[in-house]
């Protein structure tokens, strides 16, 4: 907590009454679960150790770490090389405890796990370890084959044919099915099982649960209205076409996208460089989500967009567009070792297109054969040649430092137009100022400035920066104080001259408004010491020379003029002192005509000057471009060998180049590449007889929408990942899916017509017993609200939120968006921003810690699916963002302002924040806590209300869907 004066601190603890109040019936299930119990176990342990443990400690693992395994209670507590993993009773003395602590070993070696998840552990093994697991028949760890044997890997259910199991069915089985397909196979299964389904979800929780599986906001007050005056299936019906044809729908599922795009607007890593033009890919995907474009034909555009034909203008930019697909991976831009570079680009690539099309683990083909599924080296290999052929880098930034391709996009000819006459008229002012420059500087050579004492041959004490920066000095440059150190630095020009005599001192510095205004000079002449004080701020008509006065100096003595920058308040410049003979400098008609061209030469130059910096900066839009790969030349295209051991100069046999073996009964060769073989490859992955990709889509949509995946493990559907709970109903969708165009929008208004999805989420004890993880989808899985929903939903209650589309969120940046020194500690994150979260920068390691903190994506990783928590630690940053009070305070006034009554700005607080009314007990603790009984100003109980809406805004239900 933190507290900036007692105000605040009077506030927020009422604030966590509020909270505490309000959160205890949302959460009551879930505190109700005790440590000693199964179901502790199966809710808070079981899947940690899943995730977390079993990859290196099971009888699945291809090798055991430590000789420990974690996948049955026996082995947990007989333990491994240093002994029992836990000591029931007695967290504090269990090895698991301090390896999840990091204490001793760091388990999982990936990243520590979140606080509270260690101390769910804790508190399990103090309540006694309970664990129904038995102990597996065989412990010993399978050995990875020797060979893979692809016709058998063939047989594996990810890689088989996809298969409609209603083509066995007579027609009056079909009919019966008819579009029922998804309410028939689940609710079949639930029956073998002799599990009853819970009923149909509440009408208001129903629909809330709609409108942000569908759009990531909540209903709008006439939706709200519609569907509770007629919560029919027609009603339902129309409310799913609306949201679906909603600006916010293609939005929001977008975002879903990013998250496996690895969407950012910045590199991250060593050198944390700006996409200036990212944005352009998340608008491409909120437009082809808004048009419904079939998800295939956005798969080959992702691919391989540049190589496609286009018919129009818009469809060529698209096609471009959609490949920076390919370009968004944190690289390791300053690696010197470019051959390395370049591989470890392919294999971000390769991993991303295997991961985010095949759901299929890749990236450890690159130095030796997976593992556990039937993918050789020189299956890799032959992927690796395509995107070698590829070329995603080009050039340097700086130097050692590499840059991405980028490639132009269709523009009008208008555009490209006023392009040619803006460089015509920049080409030609540049001439002329380049002309009239030097004629200035002739001018001032043909001026007689005497006997000239440059900054080179001056006496410098303290530490004077050399400079060449502004153009017009005398000799090779000259010095500045670089306004610090100030009364430490003085610069003394000494000079015998030749004859007794008055003499004219002249001072040479460049005029600036960041310059000192007050400079000490000491002059030394035959009548003594003079000083004076010079003001930089102020140009001469002569630059760079200004006149100090006419001083008279003797021939046995040294003329000095000493500058100091005792005191000053700006940069002290200093570049050369002359001394000139009065006799000379004495008005003239000579000397008149040239403090004339000199004059006159320097106002053409300014006005030319004047004339490029307008055009500069009137200039046209740029050509735009797009972060985009391109084919490298024909001649440079091949095949790749094999990097044996991953390593850049040990290589083997050349692979042809091709694709996963595995997902096919031949050669998965290219016979005769066109190009690199993106092309290829982007038909290959959309191939109706790839058995993977319309598998891997429709299961995360069902996952978005229903909470988990027909496969849990989303990106994963290899042997390690989990096995489909409704295999048939999957390939069953996928085959529509295909059949009615690979769009997005029917397959989500399908499943969200069905009965299964408007179930509750109401608790079944008898259902909970036969099936604990739901996977028959007996209930309802509640869902937490992504950051993005979160957030906001606080903007929208605020009244703050609007439609605006953001274009370039980094526009402001420069090649790097920090500074990337000691003294820059974070970036702007737009949290504030009245916009759509989709619309606010993503910065490779500046994440909002609001957003961090409800688990939005890393866009550093392929994300698809989010890790979900509800933590104490959530409600505690929502509590105590400023931007959150702020949307609450907001949230708070838009009410006052719109209900008069206290009883109804609570209900409204309710509907706006909860999209329900509050319940009779919900009004009673409103009512307590903003303290309508007690007798407070109305200033009082605004802020009370305020304070109440904050707390709506941490509770469990505000970010949970039933």
């Amino acid at each position: 907590m933190r507290f900036h004066s007692p105000a605040p601190r009077v506030r927020s603890q009422a604030c966590f009454a509020a909270l505490f109040s309000l959160m205890a019936t949302a959460v009551g299930d879930v505190m109700a679960v005790a440590p000693d119990s199964e179901a502790f176990f199966e809710q808070r342990i079981r899947p940690v150790l899943v995730k977390h443990c079993y990859e290196c400690h099971s009888a699945e693992s291809d090798e055991i770490g430590g000789a420990l395994w974690l996948d049955s209670a026996g082995s947990m507590r007989d333990g491994g090389e240093s002994g029992p993993a836990i000591r029931v009773g007695d967290a504090d003395a269990s090895l698991l405890i301090s390896a999840i602590r990091y204490e001793s070993s760091e388990m999982p070696p990936d990243a520590p796990l979140p606080p509270a998840v260690v101390d769910d552990f804790v508190r399990w093994i103090n309540a006694g370890a309970i664990d129904p697991r038995k102990k597996s028949a065989d412990t010993s760890p399978r050995p990875a084959a020797d060979e893979i044997d692809l016709q058998q890997g063939r047989e594996f259910w990810a890689f088989r044919p996809l298969t409609d199991f209603r083509k066995s069915l007579s027609q009056d089985s079909k009919d019966a099915i008819g579009e029922d397909l998804i309410d028939h196979q689940l609710d079949a299964q639930l029956a073998e099982q002799g599990i009853e389904p819970v009923g149909t979800a509440p009408p208001e929780p129903r629909l809330r649960r709609l409108a942000f599986d569908l759009t990531g906001l909540p209903p709008s007050e006439s939706i709200r209205r519609r569907w509770m005056e007629s919560p029919s299936e027609a009603t339902w019906i129309q409310l799913v076409d609306e949201l679906l044809s909603s600006r916010a729908f293609a939005q929001h599922w977008a975002r879903h996208w990013m998250d496996v795009a690895r969407y950012a607007d910045s590199n991250g890593s060593d050198f944390n460089a700006t996409f200036h033009e990212a944005w352009r890919y998340r608008d491409y995907l909120i437009d082809s989500f808004d048009s419904d474009r079939p998800l295939d034909e956005m798969i080959r555009q992702q691919v391989a967009g540049d190589l496609l034909p286009a018919a129009t203008d818009q469809q060529r930019h698209d096609n471009v567009v959609a490949t920076t697909f390919l370009m968004l991976g944190p690289k390791m831009l300053s690696e010197r070792a470019k051959e390395k570079l370049i591989l470890d680009v392919v294999d971000e690539q390769i991993d991303t297109v295997g991961r985010a099309f095949l759901g299929m683990t890749l990236g450890c083909a690159r130095c030796h054969d997976h593992k556990f599924d039937p993918i050789p080296t020189e299956d890799y290999y032959a992927l690796a040649g395509i995107f070698q052929s590829t070329q995603t880098l080009n050039g340097e930034s700086q130097k050692y430092v590499s840059t991405w391709n980028r490639v132009e996009l269709p523009t009008t000819d208008e555009h490209r137009q006023a392009l040619d006459q803006h460089r015509t008229t920049l080409a030609s002012l540049e001439s002329q100022v380049k002309q009239a420059t030097q004629e200035l500087q002739l001018a001032k050579e043909s001026e007689n400035n005497g006997i000239v004492v440059d900054d080179r041959e001056a006496t410098k004490i303290g530490d004077w920066v050399g400079s060449t920066y502004t153009k017009g000095f005398i000799g090779s440059g000259y010095v500045h104080d670089n306004n610090t150190n100030k009364g430490s630095l003085s610069i003394e020009f000494r000079k015998r001259l030749p004859t007794s005599g008055r003499y004219l001192v002249r001072f040479a510095y460049s005029s600036n408004a960041s310059r000192a205004a007050k400079i000490p000079v000491t002059l030394i002449t035959a009548d003594g010491n003079e000083q004076l004080i010079v003001d930089q701020r102020k140009r001469s008509d002569t630059p760079p020379w200004n006149d100090l006065g006419t001083f008279r100096f003797s021939a046995d003595e040294d003329a000095v003029v000493t500058i100091r920058n005792d005191a000053t308040d700006g940069y002290v410049i200093a570049d050369a002192v002359a001394f000139v003979s009065a006799e000379e400098a004495a008005e003239s008609d000579e000397s008149r005509q040239a403090a004339e061209r000199i004059a006159a030469a320097q106002k053409r130059l300014d006005a030319l000057q004047k004339q490029l910096d307008a055009a500069k900066k009137n200039a046209p839009p740029p050509l735009p471009v797009a972060m985009a790969p391109r084919d490298l030349p024909t001649d440079k295209i091949a095949d790749s060998p094999v990097h044996i051991r991953g390593e850049v100069n040990n290589v083997g046999d050349v692979v042809p180049r091709g694709f996963l073996q595995v997902c096919g009964p031949g050669d998965a060769a290219i016979e005769t590449p066109s190009g690199s073989g993106r092309v290829e490859l982007a038909h290959w992955l959309t191939d109706p007889d790839n058995p993977l990709v319309a598998r891997v889509l429709v299961n995360r949509i069902w996952m978005h929408l229903f909470g988990e995946g027909i496969v849990r493990t989303v990106d994963n559907f290899g042997t390690r990942g989990d096995r489909p709970s409704h295999p048939e109903l999957l390939d069953a969708l996928a085959i529509d899916f295909m059949r009615q165009g690979w769009q997005l929008k029917p397959l989500v208004r399908r499943i969200v017509l069905s009965q299964s999805y408007a179930r509750s989420s109401e608790f079944d004890q008898q259902a909970y017993a036969t099936d604990p993880e739901n996977r028959l989808l007996w209930r309802a899985h509640r869902k937490r609200l992504s950051a993005e929903s979160i957030r906001d939903t606080m903007v929208l209650a605020a009244g703050a939120l609007t439609q605006e589309e953001r274009t370039e969120p980094v526009a402001d940046k420069g090649v790097l968006v920090t500074a990337n020194n000691a003294v820059t500690k974070a970036v702007a994150s737009g949290i504030d921003q009245p916009v759509r979260s989709i619309y606010l920068p993503v910065i490779r390691g500046y994440l909002p810690p609001l957003m961090t903190a409800l688990d939005a994506a890393d866009p550093d990783l392929l994300v698809g699916k989010r890790p979900t928590t509800n933590v104490p630690g959530q409600a505690l940053v929502l509590i105590n963002s400023d931007a959150v009070i702020g949307w609450a305070q907001q949230t708070a006034d838009r009410i006052v302002q719109t209900e008069s009554t206290w009883e109804d700005r609570l209900r409204a607080a309710y509907r706006i924040c909860l999209s329900r009314p509050p319940s009779p007990n919900d009004l009673d603790m409103a009512e307590h806590y903003v303290g309508l009984s007690q007798s407070l100003s109305d200033d009082q109980l605004k802020n009370r209300f305020a304070d109440f809406v904050a707390a709506i805004f941490a509770t469990t239900e505000f970010r949970m869907l039933d």
